[in-house]
């Protein structure tokens, strides 16, 4: 308790350290111990209730003595947590005999004062290193002697280390430390049992604390590190791109640095965590004693004992479930270091139960203990989430996650992390980098991708170790011991490939014996969802210490009666897995804005000013029976007129008056059309597009890594430096970035880019629509409204969400629906940040729950709806309420009343009266729906389904695939010549087996978001972002394989909340899981033989009429919430914009609902 007091600023007298080693009663000495902290304690809280780091007081100790490290361990701990609390504390505890020996706690060694300029302002230093530990000072020397101007703050630099270090020897020699040993040993064993041991051939040492000590200070002192001897209370970065970080000490000093690195080990003072740390905890009572005599060998030490023979029935029992071993180390005949310790386990085994089990083994083994001369407690949290980064703070040793969490050991990678973090460091200082980006290169390079997928493994492993009885522990480490010596010696040293790590695992799977195998696997079950999805996907680690996500806990303590379970089923403010309950907001207060710096206009003035331009009421949906007909809407989307986009007749050349011949004639131009028509163009087809002479009018928002790597950078009109969400009012007002840049197509750019390649390439043009196609054996009769006739050999349709020229799967798959009304607006000195688009802002401006009988609505829930900007200048800003996905069409009049009114709360005016909007958009995309049948007549774009019916994304995907399809449409033409076969290649690159098992996972995901309320959105999207950044990320991308997505699914399922497992298990249960289960199972069958026949209907060649007339489609998307549909409810009582109950979808629309099952909670919160 000593060593924590000291740690935590508090000065203690040299006599206290003896208090709890002395000989005498054990009751009575933990009293003494338990009496000294709480009068520290008391004196801190009298104080601002700050630690050594400026956060919470060390707090008191759950376990009777002193938090000194042992032989392996490597910082003080101080217990936080109620799950460290041992189940079962033994009431008699044995005592040894002290030695008369006060071993000296400072050392003999004068350090220089700082340099008083240093710190300052105009002079900061190039980094603060917080903590004197091993960690702290091995950064120190290698910063110093790279030349930065370092200062390290801790309350006594010159405190003796009060761990015991053990260390393997080609470790240290390997970082010129091999002169701080006290003692070596040229192998180490380890018992399994009477009959069975295991000789590693590996030199082993113990660190001598005191010469490390010793060299690493006086290193640092010949570079010219400055000393401060104080605590640290706070630190202000100040701005993301500050240059400068404020350090204030304990008193009120200033000192100014480029970076901050916390190396306070343990007690996680500076450095941030986003989630809760869950932990498992190595424990180990230690003694370093003089002995009559022991029967270990001098020249090996014993690195794990596990026999169990010395224990009595009762200690034996729980040694079943809780196994301990010994570990010692012999120095002579008469002293020797002895420790049992519990390997991991959660909570930690009992510091008096472990003294129990160790008298018990040396009575057992007959060594009698003459004295102690040093007595130790260890606890060392082991496993847990690692750090939030990047962050501000570097971090390194324990609070940056540097300990093995399968073994403890930790000095080593510390030591070595030291130099990688110091490299990267100087370099990002030479580059000029600053703040967060200087950071945010440092975490990158200490945390690789590879570290993390190893220390994923570790964890994984860490949970598994947990589950072992003695029986399966002994097979376990004999397993482990048996593979060769590069794969267990890089195992326990951090020092070992991704390559050898899979090796190691098939190994160790393979080396153990049919029963434990089992059980192994068994034991593993889980916590495997968490591991593979961390695991693939190498990003930060969130693997889950929870099994199964935690379910089991969750409903233990429901049944309990506790309720803080609760707001894990809520959804909250934070990314990154946090998920709080939200503070409720009244219907009268305000939006946070992104900025503080603009000015807000009084709510109520505004939304009196756009009620009066709008002349509609914004606090309440307009009754349908006022709302203008959606189908007005898309004519008017598709009808408007873009001056500055020249005329496609005068840019391509136009088709001979009759009679054209073709290879492939494209029906539509919008990008999906251009694209494939330039891409066939440049393999030397002859190519013609037909269609009405349209202008891109829609607003597309990109990825901007997607559009540059299609080549296509240059048609973005801006690009932003990252996306910000808002889940909801609790979220910080500045929002939270996801960490991935995006762009805002321009329209113009993008289609004078397209339809330049197309003129380049000899593609035709004819404005006109098709009204006939002809399949005829070897080619097309094309037959356009005005009488133009043309021959093609192969027919692409193109044409968007019109499908009326194609054929459809007959299955019922349904359609979902994703509608938004957008305004591009003059809006001077907006609020939004020019590098930053508003990805989703889910704060919102209606009131979205009953909060109380008169203002609740019965039988109907509120779709939901966010917030979507892409700034243009300082003055210009596009401003869209979208709805990501319902089952029934969302109306754009509701969507614009809940923008106005959004704007109108978050104080934004629109000087609608006065000209301000430039631009208004009614954008409607069909999501889902039956894929197109393999036919003469090719699909491509959103023709052909490739809209993410997750997301309603499709422009990059579609001129993705349109250098694919235009390929194998090429090949298949010259190649052979035979149409028929050119087609059916063309629809397997479309709709492989591979594809329509992701198709179906989107849908899948896209009927259960339509039937989610805003809460359970809230939480989706919660729980979606902070899955690895590659997984989310690739999923909005669609590039995440069939079996990534079933992985990803595991994840999601693992990290949600209660309620979201609720409703995925229901949502599979339904028919949109039997749809999709069949689809995985047919698709699978038919690629791998044996399945022809289940998918005969989608897959037979030619399967498509000979003729096609567009007044004969069936599959033409109609609105899928007409004006009579929305009367209709207006009649039976439902808001405009609202759903009903499944139960009621029927009475009030004459057909039962689209959304497979009610999943809403009743009146118990239950399903």
């Amino acid at each position: 308790m000593a060593a924590s007091l000291l740690r935590a600023g508090v000065p203690v007298r040299q006599a206290q350290f003896g208090v709890c080693n002395k000989n005498g009663d054990y009751a009575a000495k933990t009293t003494r111990c338990r009496s000294l902290l709480s009068q520290k304690v008391a004196s801190l809280s009298s104080t601002k209730r700050r630690s050594l780091f400026g956060q919470a007081i060390v707090q008191p100790l759950k376990q009777p003595s002193a938090m000194h490290s042992s032989a392996r361990a490597r910082t003080v701990s101080v217990l936080e947590k109620e799950t460290t609390v041992p189940e079962f504390i033994p009431k008699k505890v044995p005592t040894f005999p002290a030695c008369d020996i006060n071993p000296k706690r400072r050392l003999d060694i004068e350090l220089p004062e700082m340099p008083a300029d240093w710190g300052t302002v105009e002079n900061p230093v190039d980094v603060i290193i917080v903590g004197s530990g091993p960690a702290g000072l091995g950064a120190a020397d290698k910063a110093s002697a790279k030349g930065l101007k370092v200062v390290l703050v801790d309350p006594d630099p010159k405190a003796y280390w009060m761990n015991n270090y053990g260390v393997w020897v080609d470790e240290f020699e390997a970082l010129g430390l091999a002169d701080c040993f006290t003692k070596q040993w040229r192998k180490a064993n380890v018992m399994l049992d009477k009959d069975n041991d295991i000789q590693l051939d590996r030199a082993y040492a113990q660190v001598d604390r005191v010469k490390l000590k010793t060299k690493l200070l006086e290193r640092c002192m010949k570079q010219g590190v400055g000393f401060i001897s104080s605590a640290v209370d706070t630190v202000d970065h100040g701005s993301n791109q500050a240059a400068r970080s404020k350090v204030v000490l304990q008193g009120g000093r200033e000192m100014h640095a480029r970076s901050v690195l916390d190396a306070t080990g343990h007690a996680r003072r500076l450095v941030e965590f986003d989630e809760s740390f869950t932990p498992g905890y190595q424990g180990a009572y230690g003694i370093t004693a003089i002995v009559e005599s022991h029967p270990f060998p001098l020249d090996e030490m014993l690195f794990m004992d596990w026999r169990e023979d010395h224990l009595t029935p009762e200690y034996k029992k729980r040694n079943e479930t809780l196994p301990t071993f010994l570990y010692a180390m012999p120095f002579t005949e008469n002293l020797i270091f002895l420790e049992e310790t519990s390997l991991v386990a959660r909570p930690a085994v009992s510091f008096p139960e472990l003294k129990i089990r160790l008298q018990q083994r040396l009575e057992h083994y007959g060594i009698v203990v003459t004295c102690i001369k040093e007595e130790e407690f260890c606890l060392i949290p082991m496993g847990g989430v690692l750090p939030m980064f990047p962050q501000r703070t570097l971090g390194i040793g324990g609070t940056a996650g540097m300990v093995h969490p399968s073994t403890g050991f930790m000095l080593s990678k510390t030591l070595q992390s030291a130099d990688v973090l110091i490299n990267s460091l100087v370099a990002a200082l030479e580059e000029g980098k600053k703040g967060e980006s200087l950071s945010t290169k440092v975490w990158e390079t200490v945390w690789t991708k590879a570290d993390l997928r190893l220390r994923t493994f570790m964890c994984f492993g860490m949970e598994t170790l947990m589950k072992l009885n003695i029986e399966n522990t002994r097979y376990f480490f004999k397993a482990f011991f048996s593979m060769p010596y590069k794969l267990w010696s890089g195992f326990l040293s951090w020092r070992i490939t991704l390559f050898s790590l899979a090796e190691m695992g098939l190994t160790l799977f393979f080396n153990l014996d049919a029963k434990p195998r089992l059980t192994f696997m068994l034991s593993t079950l889980p916590y495997l969802g968490s591991f593979v999805a961390n695991f693939v996907m190498g990003n930060k680690n969130n693997f889950s210490s929870r099994p199964w996500g935690g379910i089991s806990d969750k409903v233990k303590r429901k049944i309990s009666g506790n309720k803080d379970d609760q707001d894990d089923d809520l959804t909250g403010g934070g990314i990154g897995g946090k998920v709080a309950k939200a503070k409720p907001r009244s219907v009268e207060g305000k939006i946070p804005l992104p900025v503080k710096s603009y000015k807000q206009e009084d709510t109520d003035f505004l939304t009196k000013k756009m009620e009066a331009a709008l002349g509609i009421e914004l606090d309440t949906p307009c009754p349908a029976s006022s709302l203008r007909d959606d189908r007005d809407w898309t004519r008017f989307q598709q009808q408007k007129k873009m001056a500055d986009q020249a005329p496609a007749a005068s840019v391509l050349k136009p088709f001979k008056a009759q009679g054209e011949s073709l290879d492939v004639l494209v029906v539509g131009m919008g990008p999906s059309g251009l694209a494939l028509a330039a891409e066939l163009g440049e393999r030397g087809l002859k190519v013609g597009v037909v269609s009405p002479d349209m202008p891109f009018v829609n607003t597309y928002g990109v990825w901007f890594d997607e559009f540059e790597e299609l080549g296509l950078a240059d048609t973005l009109s801006h690009v932003y430096e990252d996306v910000l969400v808002w889940m909801n009012e609790s979220d910080p007002a500045g929002g939270i970035d996801l960490g991935r840049k995006y762009g805002r197509v321009g329209r113009k750019e993008l289609r004078d880019h397209l339809l330049e390649r197309c003129r380049a390439s000899g593609v035709l043009y004819h404005a006109d629509m098709v009204e006939e196609v002809v399949n005829l054996e070897g080619h097309s009769n094309v037959t356009c409204r005005g009488g133009m006739k043309v021959e093609a050999r192969l027919v692409s349709i193109a044409t968007g969400h019109n499908r009326e020229m194609l054929e459809y799967a007959p299955d019922q798959t349904p359609f979902g629906w994703q509608t938004a009304y957008g305004v591009e607006v003059k809006m001077p000195a907006h609020p939004f940040p020019l590098d930053r688009a508003v990805f989703m802002d889910f704060r919102q401006s209606d009131p979205e729950e009953c909060v109380d009988d008169k203002n609740c609505l019965v039988g109907q829930w509120r779709v939901p709806s966010f917030l979507y900007v892409l700034p243009s200048d300082k003055d210009t800003v596009f401003l869209e309420e979208t709805c990501l996905a319902s089952s029934v069409q969302m109306p754009f009049d509701e969507l614009k009343r809940r923008l106005y009114l959004r704007l109108a709360r978050m104080g934004l005016d629109v000087d609608i009266e006065g000209g301000a909007v430039i631009e208004e958009e009614a954008s409607w995309i069909p999501l889902g729906g039956p894929l197109p049948r393999s036919q003469r007549n090719i699909a491509f774009g959103a023709a052909a389904c490739m809209v993410h019916p997750a997301s309603g994304y499709s422009v990059t995907n579609s001129l993705r695939q349109a250098k694919i399809l235009a390929a194998t449409m090429a090949v298949g033409l010259k190649d052979n010549g035979c149409v028929a076969e050119a087609a059916n290649s063309a629809w397997e690159v479309l709709w492989s087996p591979e594809k329509k098992r992701r198709m179906a996972f989107y849908q899948f995901g896209m009927q259960l978001i339509a039937g989610l309320k805003i809460s359970e959105l809230r939480s989706f999207f919660v729980t979606f972002y902070a899955l690895p950044r590659d997984m989310h990320q690739k999923f909005l991308s669609m590039d995440l394989t069939s079996l990534e997505l079933l992985m990803f699914a595991v994840a999601f399922f693992v990290n949600g909340t209660n309620r979201l497992r609720q409703l995925l298990v229901l949502h599979l249960a339904a028919p949109a899981g039997s749809r999709f289960l069949k689809i995985y199972l047919d698709t699978l069958l038919h690629q791998f033989g044996g399945g022809a026949d289940a998918l005969a209907a989608a897959t037979q060649e030619n399967a498509s009429k000979t003729m096609i007339r567009r007044s004969e489609g069936k599959m033409a998307t109609p609105s899928a919430m007409t004006v009579e549909k929305q009367q209709m409810g207006e009649r039976a009582g439902l808001s405009c914009g609202y759903m009903p109950e499944r139960k009621d979808f029927k009475d009030i629309f004459g057909k039962e609902a689209p959304f497979d099952v009610d999943m809403r909670p009743s009146e118990s919160g239950s399903t």
